[in-house]
């Protein structure tokens, strides 16, 4: 806020920034309870959950489809098909 002259006061330099690139989603292939291995702000390049059905039988092994930060990652355990698991920014080699 302060970089942005909306607070008073010198912004404070950030040491080691992370960038972003494009944020990619991560679908549900079908209906199921979702479970969670990862939260917000970790950085993934692998398994992100599962996805049971009903009687407790795996129907799938979410993955990251890029390397980088969890946005959001679905805190709900139902899920329908094309429901939104997680949303994952890819890192940027470099500065925009």
């Amino acid at each position: 806020m302060r970089a942005l002259k909306m607070l008073s006061g010198n912004a404070r330099p950030i040491e080691n920034p992370v960038w972003l690139d494009r944020v990619v989603d991560v679908l549900s292939d079908g209906p199921g309870i979702w479970y969670p291995l990862v939260k917000r702000g970790a950085y993934v390049g692998r398994k992100i959950g599962f996805v049971t059905d009903y009687f407790g039988k795996v129907t799938l092994e979410a993955r990251a489809p890029v390397s980088g930060v969890i946005l959001h990652i679905n805190a709900v355990p139902s899920l329908k098909k094309g429901d939104n698991i997680a949303d994952i920014a890819a890192t940027a080699a470099h500065a925009p």
